[in-house]
């Protein structure tokens, strides 16, 4: 499971089924072809980062994975990039834009630029993975969902993104980066998420927010598994959704 994460499957899968769900939400018909781009760049942007990281005490098993790959992870990761370009290019010209404003977002979020990285300001490392997911998905719906929709989907994602700290805490503390999940722990970022999960549902104004309220709980039954199950739920709203 740890190369799987470490090679962005997880987080493809997420960042794909929240670009479907926004269109399925405008009632617009899917494209595999940016939904195959979105993949391919989501995939290259996760592996680029964990293999940019340098080594520090505690890591996890798939940070310590990408740093010992890095000379094999981050030619994948370009050629992921180089492909991405690809298949947005075929879309529309201006879609490669998307790729590489990507990856200057993810330089800037990682590693000291003009100023410290962005995921070491204070609380700020989930709101601005949820925003960067919610806006990157809204631009391949060519900008069309409605603020609320957007708003509600920043909601879903800046939640999740916050879960997903549980689990990063020491890792992120000994790099600077002060978390809402480090800070007030389990309980309460659970709360937190909860909230988020609550407004957004009433923000979509739609079966859509139900069904992502209904299954908020699912990564509480697996703890050992939560980013996982983090990661997987937007697809079974998306399945629910379509049986529906």
């Amino acid at each position: 499971m740890a190369w799987a994460t470490v090679l962005g499957i997880p987080a493809m899968v997420y960042v794909m089924s929240m670009t479907m769900l926004m269109f399925l939400v405008d009632e617009k018909p899917q494209n595999p072809l940016l939904l195959v781009g979105a993949g391919l760049l989501t995939a290259g942007i996760y592996i680029f980062h964990r293999s940019s990281i340098q080594e520090i005490e505690p890591m996890q098993c798939r940070h310590l994975l990408a740093i010992r790959h890095k000379r094999l992870l981050q030619p994948i990761a370009f050629i992921l990039f180089m492909s991405a370009v690809v298949v947005f290019g075929l879309h529309h010209p201006l879609a490669t834009l998307l790729v590489f404003g990507s990856l200057a977002g993810i330089v800037v979020y990682g590693r000291k630029t003009l100023t410290k990285p962005l995921r070491t300001f204070l609380f700020l490392k989930p709101p601005a993975v949820g925003i960067a997911i919610t806006l990157f998905a809204w631009a391949l719906n060519d900008f069309s969902n409605s603020v609320l929709t957007i708003v509600a989907f920043s909601f879903v994602c800046s939640a999740d993104a916050f879960v997903c700290d549980l689990a990063d805490r020491e890792f992120d503390s000994a790099t600077g980066c002060l978390t809402l999940a480090a800070t007030f722990g389990d309980r309460w970022t659970w709360c937190v998420s909860g909230i988020l999960y609550v407004i957004a549902a009433i923000e979509f104004q739609s079966t859509i927010g139900l069904l992502f309220l209904m299954l908020f709980p699912i990564p509480l039954f697996v703890t050992k598994w939560t980013r996982t199950a983090v990661d997987v739920r937007p697809f079974l709203v998306l399945l629910i959704a379509w049986s529906l």
